[in-house]
């Protein structure tokens, strides 16, 4: 009985005592928003903050580890950069949230217990930080490239007197698989977390694939050539401004085998800052200035060049209006990004693109290792197939006065071939067609004012508006 009797005691004290603790914990809890005292998070006080100050003080913590210097040591460079930059980032975001219910969720038993850890030593929560992989292997890669050495493969430049030639140079780049698990295996078991990093990425050689014995393959004696006239006066001033630059440009590379080498790549943005100056371009069936005008004549001049080296043509595009410099279907466009004049070197050794512009006219010569035999020939051909006459088109104009009269000059259209005329030996042994070229007619415009007559406009009597039609 006696025995029944302590255990009831001791069942009424327990139960008392959890009242008594709930009652409290109850009392803490309705002071909401504020994490309770003693609780840390990286052992910074946390106690008495609410949400916003807790996070803004994690965030401090945070950013004083994300951006803890990395100088990654690249041969004889050095590369700085920061941990954030690489992918290194914060991964247990709700931490704060953690700490902001400790003590305040849970069942009556846990509460209490964690209320009791926070008066006899207090609670502290860990902020974990996580390197992404993914991220760091792409961000390294791109940070430490600037600092590789490119490998030089041997180079060709004119000299007035053949060839001079530039000597090939091993070069070094990063390792990236080695460098990058390395790199994260530093970081993740190695550092200590607050100091700077200093890494050497790992480096391998690289070999130039072409060297002195290739370009001396290279003969004195152009595999193609082609020169165009170039219109003279003050009109084209601006026009020739363009082609200087233009040529100047495209003047002396080395292209390598299998290379393919892009005219838009070397002379684009259209822009003044690039050299570019107005003057008349084909833009849909006009003519107007646009800055660049004249770079088609560039553009011409080499295809016809390439044509005659026999080199491989990837991309051509012929003008939406017949010029003269060319024959029809021997031209090639330039405009914005969507017309290009792109080749290949596909022989067996580099060739070196060499132009010259006198202000009378253009040549392209294009060297290399011309394996064709002395008897073989190629020419040219241009087939003009259809000619569309210009249309006369009567256009009303109700903002010009009545009786006057403006033209609008057309352009003939043109459709054509262009053929390739290959000789052995003095004999034609094929006849290839290469493409056919359409070149739009643009009609004659007469344009016929239909507005007020310049006399009752100067009549003194108020003119009435007129809108043109759309």
């Amino acid at each position: 009985m006696k025995v029944l009797k302590r255990i009831t005691f001791l069942i009424l004290c327990l139960t008392l005592m959890f009242c008594i603790s709930a009652f409290v914990m109850g009392k803490e809890n309705r002071d909401d928003g504020k994490i309770k005292r003693g609780v840390k998070i990286n052992g910074e006080n946390v106690g008495g903050m609410k949400k916003k100050e807790a996070t803004e003080a994690v965030h401090n913590a945070v950013m004083k580890k994300t951006g803890v210097k990395v100088n990654i040591k690249v041969g004889d460079n050095t590369c700085h950069t920061k941990l954030v930059d690489l992918g290194y980032d914060w991964s247990n975001e709700d931490v704060v949230d953690d700490a902001l219910e400790y003590g305040k969720v849970g069942s009556i038993v846990t509460r209490y217990v964690n209320n009791e850890q926070l008066r006899h030593g207090g609670k502290n929560f860990k902020i974990k930080m996580k390197l992404d992989n993914k991220k760091m292997k792409k961000k390294f890669k791109k940070a430490v490239e600037p600092y590789e050495l490119p490998v030089l493969n041997a180079e060709l430049k004119a000299t007035g007197h053949g060839f001079k030639i530039l000597k090939e140079d091993n070069g070094y780049e990063v390792a990236q698989k080695k460098s990058t698990d390395d790199f994260a295996n530093y970081v993740n078991n190695k550092w200590d977390g607050k100091s700077d990093i200093n890494f050497k990425a790992t480096t391998k050689v690289t070999k130039p694939k072409y060297k002195v014995k290739d370009c001396m393959k290279v003969s004195n004696k152009p595999m193609g050539t082609f020169t165009t006239s170039v219109s003279g006066g003050e009109e084209n001033r601006t026009r020739n401004k363009n082609i200087r630059v233009g040529a100047k440009k495209l003047d002396g590379y080395t292209i390598y085998p299998g290379e393919q080498f892009s005219c838009n790549e070397h002379l684009a943005p259209w822009t003044e800052d690039n050299g570019w100056y107005n003057a008349g371009t084909i833009v849909g069936s006009k003519v107007e200035d646009s800055l660049g005008g004249g770079i088609c004549q560039v553009a011409s001049t080499l295809y016809n060049a390439l044509l005659r080296a026999e080199l491989k043509v990837v991309k051509r595009f012929p003008h939406s209006l017949s010029v003269g410099y060319v024959d029809f279907a021997a031209d090639a466009a330039l405009a914005g990004d969507y017309k290009d004049l792109v080749f290949e070197n596909n022989t067996d050794a580099p060739i070196y693109l060499q132009s010259h512009f006198d202000g009378v006219s253009l040549t392209f010569n294009i060297y290399g290792h011309d394996t064709r035999k002395k008897w073989h020939e190629v020419k040219y051909e241009s087939e003009l197939i259809k000619t569309i006459p210009v249309k006369k088109e009567v256009v009303k104009d109700p903002s010009k006065p009545a009786g006057t009269e403006e033209i609008e000059p057309g352009h003939v259209g043109r459709v054509a071939k262009l053929w390739k005329i290959t000789f052995e030996h003095g004999k034609q042994v094929s006849k290839e067609l290469l493409h056919e070229s359409t070149y739009k007619m643009v009609p004659t415009k007469v344009i016929k004012g239909t507005g007020k007559n310049i006399k009752e406009t100067e009549s003194g009597e108020k003119a009435e508006e007129t809108t043109g039609e759309h």
